[in-house]
């Protein structure tokens, strides 16, 4: 007699889901760093970042924070993306001195990668104000028809700055150089412009911005 046997095989290596899971949420961001360049002390101005999920299943966004001096952003948080959808963060500066500012914007999500991380910088300066002397004096007690400005670095240096006889009282000096100092002093001139002595001198220096 024969024995009985007995034998089995096995293909396909197994069972597994069709199609496999879906690929993991991931948060793209449009620029990997945000440079405002060089911004005026006291001046805000915003860029725009725009965050993709490029992944495979929804991302939820739970918080955006930004670090660094005068940066701050809006918008983003407690944000669910489904695949393919973007949100847009708006990133501002605002310098409140002068000097270079580094800092970066952190986006937590529960994306592949949770802890996404965008470098900001930007320089706040100071603007130059032009600076300016405004003089005015009394009128002359007698009969004249204008007026000459002089100024120089010394009373006994001054150099007339008026080219022509000026009719007005007072006089704004647009010419001025900070950290530096000037004397002023005033000539009237009458109907028949014989120029009178200079008035008293006034010195003034102008202040460094």
């Amino acid at each position: 007699m024969q024995p009985n046997t007995t034998s089995s095989s096995a293909s396909g290596g197994g069972t597994g889901t069709s199609g496999g899971s879906p690929a993991p949420g991931v948060l793209t961001p449009s620029s990997a760093n945000v440079a405002f360049g060089n911004v005026a002390v006291g001046t805000s101005t915003a860029q725009l970042v725009t965050l993709t999920n490029t992944g495979g299943s929804d991302v939820k966004i739970s918080s955006v924070a930004v670090n660094g001096s005068g940066l701050s952003a809006s918008g983003g948080s407690n944000v669910t993306l489904t695949p393919n959808q973007s949100v847009t963060l708006s990133v501002n500066f605002d310098p409140a001195s002068a000097g270079q500012v580094t800092g970066s914007l952190s986006v937590s999500s529960d994306a592949s990668n949770p802890d996404l991380v965008i470098g900001v910088t930007g320089t706040g300066f100071t603007q130059n104000v032009q600076q300016s002397v405004k003089l005015s004096w009394q009128p002359s007690p007698s009969v004249v028809i204008g007026y000459y400005v002089y100024r120089g670095p010394a009373a006994g240096n001054l150099s007339k700055l008026t080219g022509t006889i000026d009719p007005s009282t007072s006089y704004t000096d647009n010419s001025v150089v900070e950290g530096q100092t000037y004397v002023y002093a005033v000539t009237a001139v009458d109907s028949s412009k014989v120029e009178s002595t200079q008035s008293n001198p006034v010195t003034i220096t102008i202040p460094n911005n």
